[in-house]
C-alpha cells in the first residue's frame, strides 16, 4: 500500500511539472520573431553591463548595420587612394580599378570620372593616363564637379563622406570667383580635413587657400604636410613662395632644388625663383627672373605689377610709374596696384592728398587689407590728419590686434601718440621699442623727446649720452644729446658744451646749436641774434622758422609770425598741424 501512494506521489509531481514545461514553450512558439527588416538603419548598441574596454574596439559591427556608401562595392584601398589625392595616390588607385569597360559598374565609372577630375584641376602639370568613361548617372559628386566648372560652391551635396565634401572646394581653384564663393571653400576644405587629416590634396588646398589670402602663416604647416608627401610641381612652388614669405628664403631655395634647374625656361620656376629673390632683398636677381618671365608672357599682368614694385624698391620710381601707368589700364581697383600707387605719391610725389585718397579707396575696397591700414598710418603719421577717419595711432591699433609684433606699426602707433601728446601711452610703446633700438637715431630722439615730457630726466640723459659716446658723428644722434642736455644741464653747462661744438659743426648742425642756444639766452634780443645765425647756416631750418613765429606770435606781431610760418609750411607742406595754424592765424590777420 505505502509503494503504490509513493508511485502515485511521482506521478502527480513528474505530471506537474510536464504541464509546466508545456506552457513555456507554448508561450515561446506564440511569440513572433523579431523584424530585421529595418537593421541597417539602427545603431548597434553595447549592452551597459559590458565592461570589457579592451575588447570592445574589436567588435565589429555587422556589415549590415554600417552606413552604406556610394562607393561600397569598390575596395576600400582603392577609395583611399584617392580621398589621399595625391598625383601618385590617384593614379595608384585608377591602376588598381583597371579592367575591361565592360566590366565596371557604374559607381566605379563616377570614381574614375573623379579621380578625374582631381587631377585635372589639382595637378595640371600631370597626365591623365588612364581611360576615362561616360556616366549618366546623377550623383553628389558628378554635380559637384559639374558646379565646379561653373563656378558655384555645390551646398547640395549632403556632406555624407569626405569626396561629397571636398569636392565642391575645388571651385577655389577656378578663375574669377566671387568672394562669397571663395569664403564657402574655407568651411569646406576644413570640413574635409576633419573627415581625413591626412589627405595631401585637402591639405595643399587649405594651405593655397590661405596663401592666397596672404596668411603665409598658417598656410605654412598645410603646404608642408603636403611637401612631405609628395614633391609635385605644384606643391613644391606653393610651399616655397609660402616659406619666402616666412623669411625661410634658404628653405625655400633648397624645396626649389627639387624642381631641378630652370634652363629649360619653365615659367613657373622663374616666377618662383622671382619671388625666392625678391624677399631675400636681391632686387638685382629678381628684376632679372621677371624680365625673362615677361619677355614669354609680356600681358602677364601680375609681373608687370610685381617688376614695379621692385623699381619702387631700387627707388626707381620713373620706371615704376610707367609700369603702374600700364596696369591701371587694364585693373584699377587691384590692391596691390592701389598700394603701390599711394607709395609712389607719398614717397616720390610727395602728394599725400592724392595718397591718402588712393590708401582710402583701397581700405574701402579691401577692408580686412592689413597691408591697406599700415599706408593709411604711415600718411597719417606724415601729415599729423586722419586717413579714413583714423589717427596714425588708431590705425597702427588695427594692424597690431592681428600682428603684434609689427615694428612698424608700432612706430606709426608712436608717431601718433606723440602729435596728440599722449606721453605716457607713447612712452610704454617707445621703452619697448628702444630696448631692441638704442642706435636708431630717429626712435631714439622720440624716446629722449618722450622722456622730457614726462620729466625722466635721468633716463633720457642717459639714452643720449650712451648713444652720443658710441657715434657722434651721427647728426641726429648728436642733436638729441644737445636737446637732452640743454634742458637737464646747468644753463651755463649747455652754453660751454654748444659753443665748445659750435667751430667744427657742419652747417646744419651748426644751425640747429644756434637754435637750441636761442633757449637759454637770458635776453629777447640775444635769442633773436641766434635764430638768425641759425638760419644764416641754414635757411630751411624749420625749428628755428617756428620759433620766431612763437616769439612774434607771443608779442603779438602777427605779420611777421605769419610771415615766418609760412615759411615752415612751405618746407613742410604735408603736415596739416601748421597748416591749421597757418589759417587760424590767417583769419587773425584778416
Amino acid at each position: 500500500m505505502r509503494r503504490l501512494h509513493a508511485v502515485l506521489n511521482r506521478a502527480i509531481v513528474f505530471s506537474f511539472f510536464a504541464l509546466i514545461l508545456l506552457c513555456v514553450l507554448s508561450s515561446c512558439a506564440s511569440k513572433p520573431a523579431p523584424d530585421t527588416s529595418d537593421f541597417t538603419n539602427t545603431e548597434y548598441e553595447t549592452p551597459e553591463t559590458y565592461d570589457d574596454s579592451e575588447n570592445l574596439e574589436s567588435i565589429k559591427l555587422p556589415s549590415s548595420a554600417k552606413p552604406k556608401s556610394y562607393f561600397s562595392k569598390i575596395d576600400e584601398d582603392i577609395l583611399m587612394n584617392v580621398e589621399q589625392g595625391s598625383p601618385s595616390s590617384i593614379t595608384l588607385a585608377m591602376s588598381a580599378l583597371k579592367k575591361n569597360e565592360a566590366e565596371y559598374i557604374e559607381s566605379e565609372k563616377v570614381l574614375i570620372y573623379v579621380a578625374t577630375q582631381m587631377m585635372t584641376i589639382l595637378w595640371p602639370s600631370q597626365k591623365v593616363t588612364w581611360n576615362v568613361f561616360e556616366t549618366s548617372e546623377e550623383t553628389p559628386y558628378t554635380g559637384a564637379l559639374n558646379s565646379v566648372k561653373k563656378g558655384i560652391y555645390d551646398t547640395s551635396t549632403g556632406n555624407k563622406d569626405f569626396l561629397s565634401t571636398f569636392l565642391p572646394a575645388l571651385v577655389f581653384l577656378t578663375p574669377n570667383i566671387t568672394a562669397n564663393v571663395q569664403a564657402q571653400c574655407e568651411g569646406g576644405i576644413l570640413a574635409a580635413l576633419k573627415l581625413n587629416p591626412d589627405s595631401i590634396a585637402a591639405n595643399y588646398l587649405a594651405g593655397l587657400y590661405y596663401e592666397k589670402g596672404g596668411n603665409y602663416e598658417k598656410a605654412e604647416p598645410y603646404l608642408a604636410k603636403a611637401y612631405a608627401d609628395t614633391q609635385v610641381e605644384e606643391v613644391i612652388l606653393e610651399y616655397a613662395k609660402v616659406l619666402s614669405k616666412n623669411g625661410k628664403s634658404a628653405l625655400a631655395e633648397k624645396v626649389m632644388g627639387e624642381l631641378g634647374s630652370d634652363s629649360k625656361g619653365n615659367i613657373q620656376i622663374l616666377k618662383q625663383n622671382a619671388w625666392i629673390a625678391f624677399e631675400k632683398g636681391d632686387y638685382a636677381a629678381a628684376e632679372d627672373y621677371v624680365a625673362r618671365v615677361l619677355q614669354q608672357t609680356p600681358n602677364d599682368l601680375e609681373f608687370v605689377l610685381f617688376r614695379a614694385r621692385i623699381f619702387i624698391e631700387k627707388n626707381d620710381y620713373i620706371h615704376a610709374v610707367s609700369l603702374l601707368d600700364m596696369y591701371a589700364r587694364q585693373n584699377d581697383t587691384n590692391i596691390d596696384y592701389l598700394i603701390l600707387r599711394s607709395r609712389v605719391q607719398l614717397d616720390w610725389s610727395k602728394n599725400t592728398a592724392a595718397a591718402t585718397e588712393t590708401i582710402e579707396k583701397a581700405m574701402q575696397l579691401y577692408p580686412d587689407n592689413m597691408d591697406a591700414v599700415l599706408i593709411a598710418a604711415k600718411i597719417s603719421s606724415v601729415t599729423d590728419g586722419p586717413v579714413a577717419g583714423k589717427y596714425a595711432d588708431e590705425l597702427a591699433v588695427i594692424v597690431l590686434e592681428k600682428n603684434p609684433s609689427n615694428k612698424d606699426a608700432q612706430v606709426y602707433a608712436l608717431d601718433g601718440l606723440i602729435q596728440r601728446e599722449n606721453w605716457e601711452e607713447a612712452y610704454a610703446i617707445s621703452s619697448n621699442l628702444i630696448k631692441s633700438n638704442s642706435n636708431n637715431p630717429d626712435l631714439l630722439l622720440k624716446h629722449v623727446t618722450i622722456c622730457l615730457k614726462l620729466r625722466k630726466n635721468g633716463e633720457a640723459m642717459d639714452y643720449a649720452q650712451k648713444a652720443y659716446n658710441t657715434n657722434p658723428s651721427n647728426e641726429v644722434i648728436a642733436q638729441t644729446f644737445i636737446l637732452a642736455s640743454s634742458q637737464i644741464l646747468s644753463r651755463d653747462e649747455a652754453v660751454r658744451l654748444i659753443d665748445s661744438m659750435l667751430p667744427s659743426a657742419t652747417s646744419k648742425m651748426k644751425s640747429y646749436l644756434y637754435y637750441r642756444k636761442s633757449y637759454l639766452e637770458r635776453s629777447e634780443d640775444t635769442a633773436l641774434a641766434d635764430l638768425r645765425s641759425s638760419l644764416i647756416a641754414n635757411p630751411r631750418n624749420s625749428e628755428a622758422l617756428f620759433r620766431l613765429y612763437e616769439i612774434y606770435y607771443d608779442k603779438k606781431d602777427y605779420r611777421k609770425a605769419q610771415y615766418y610760418l609760412k615759411q615752415v609750411v612751405a618746407i613742410n607742406p604735408n603736415d596739416s598741424s601748421y597748416r591749421r595754424l597757418n589759417e587760424a592765424l590767417t583769419q587773425l590777420v584778416q
